[in-house]
């Protein structure tokens, strides 16, 4: 009995303590295009814990100011979410105005630091280095401090050949990469490979490093899939090509950027251009959008529609529940450490076949189990003939495999994935 109230008391300190989340991406509750922290700041108080969710005050894709002042900070309460805008230099596409734009989102809120509420734990998703001041937060307030990172910063520079190898800053972006995760009291990743990349770089023990196996932890992102069914209900688009019945809808949602290769997906198209039955519907926005749109008009790509470059999230999940084929796209390189896309997600909970066009290392979970196609497919004419398989396949096959996509979805409902990232946050106190 005595170890049992001990257990409690211990409990009960921990859960009366203020988590920071940092994401310069998080936005706020109504414009968010990932629910990851909104998720965890509902669970994490629901389990007792104090939230403060920090995030960039202008959000590049609505073309949305979260600041309604001339300050440099604002506090808002949504709900039972409390959240910091930071303001932060605009920027338009991928260079180094975005870089910047991270990196004094991150130096305001070390310079502000003492203005807000201290903090015991600070977790933060990573864009090393140009967010390291975050590091240096929470060692000045003698917090705890998770890193969490949703891709290899700056390791995928080099992958899409944004940064030469030779050049002399990659290295000291290596290096403090590499002192960062020296000095988190925790790491989290979102796919299962970042674990060989350590290794591959000597950072672990084992290799003569300094981190220690035991603060690794692999958490995925999710959906929330309640929140999922209500958002399809509650929010239909009067769309009159989404709602035609006679169409085989093949979707593609998220970012059209150099990684994404949409244009590959686009030349599948074309090839099936004479099949009426099928169109291909692109939603989101990019630096190559304009580009593409002008390919599908000069080479009269007329089975390819882009829609809205920016839809509201809670509208994203009646669209892909619409489609016969929700697709993912990637430029060769990507994923090969694993992948955790937001648009993966939304997908299984739609409920319906997915189409990748790489070889997704590490966990593979639409091959897996099942679900589609997750491989490398070099020329449009394999992509077309991918999409064609899963589309075109009887009606008792298909809704065998739409019924597998839904359950493998349970896997990743952020009820799911909360308890675990707990877990992790009490790990950091012991």
């Amino acid at each position: 009995m005595a170890n049992t109230e001990s257990e409690l008391s211990t409990k009960l300190i921990i859960n009366s303590m203020r988590i920071w989340i940092v994401n310069y991406y998080a936005g706020s509750p109504d414009n968010t295009t990932n629910p990851r922290y909104l998720q965890f700041s509902h669970y994490f108080q629901q389990a007792g814990y104090d939230v403060i969710t920090f995030s960039a005050s202008y959000r590049p894709a609505a073309q949305v100011e979260l600041i309604e002042g001339d300050g440099m900070y604002e506090e808002h309460q949504y709900g039972e979410h409390r959240y910091v805008h930071v303001r932060c230099p605009r920027y338009v596409g991928n260079g180094l105005k975005r870089m910047y734009s991270i990196f004094a989102f991150a130096w305001r809120i070390y310079r502000y630091r003492k203005t807000f509420d201290k903090p015991d734990l600070i977790l933060h998703n990573i864009h090393t280095p140009f967010d390291y001041p975050i590091l240096w937060t929470a060692k000045k307030l003698k917090a705890k401090y998770i890193a969490e990172a949703w891709d290899l910063w700056p390791e995928d520079f080099v992958t899409f050949g944004l940064v030469s190898k030779k050049n002399p800053a990659l290295h000291f972006f290596y290096w403090l990469e590499k002192r960062l995760y020296y000095r988190a009291d925790q790491i989290v990743f979102t796919f299962l490979g970042a674990f060989d990349y350590l290794k591959r770089k000597k950072w672990m023990k084992e290799q003569g490093g300094k981190i220690n196996p035991s603060k690794l932890h692999y958490i995925n992102n999710g959906i929330d899939l309640e929140q999922f069914e209500r958002n399809k209900v509650a929010f239909p688009r009067p769309d009159i090509d989404m709602n035609d019945p006679g169409v085989k809808k093949i979707i593609y949602l998220g970012s059209i950027s150099q990684a994404n290769n949409v244009k590959t997906l686009i030349d599948a198209a074309n090839l099936m251009k004479e099949k009426s039955q099928y169109r291909f519907f692109i939603y989101g926005d990019g630096s190559y959008r304009a580009e593409l749109e002008q390919y599908v008009k000069d080479n009269h790509i007329d089975n390819v529609v882009f829609k809205e470059p920016h839809i509201p999230f809670a509208e994203c999940a009646w669209v892909v529940s619409q489609a016969t084929v929700n697709v993912m796209n990637y430029e060769k390189g990507f994923g090969s450490y694993g992948v955790s896309s937001g648009k993966m997600f939304q997908y299984l909970a739609a409920g319906k076949p997915i189409v990748c066009n790489i070889d997704i290392a590490y966990d593979n979970v639409i091959e897996e189990n099942n679900l589609g196609v997750a491989h490398d497919i070099n020329t449009a004419e394999e992509f077309a003939e991918a999409i064609q398989r899963l589309a075109d396949q009887p009606q008792i096959e298909y809704d065998a495999i739409c019924a597998r996509v839904r359950e493998v979805a349970k896997r990743f409902d952020y009820k799911t994935l909360s308890a675990e990232e707990l877990k992790v946050v009490e790990a950091s106190f012991k």
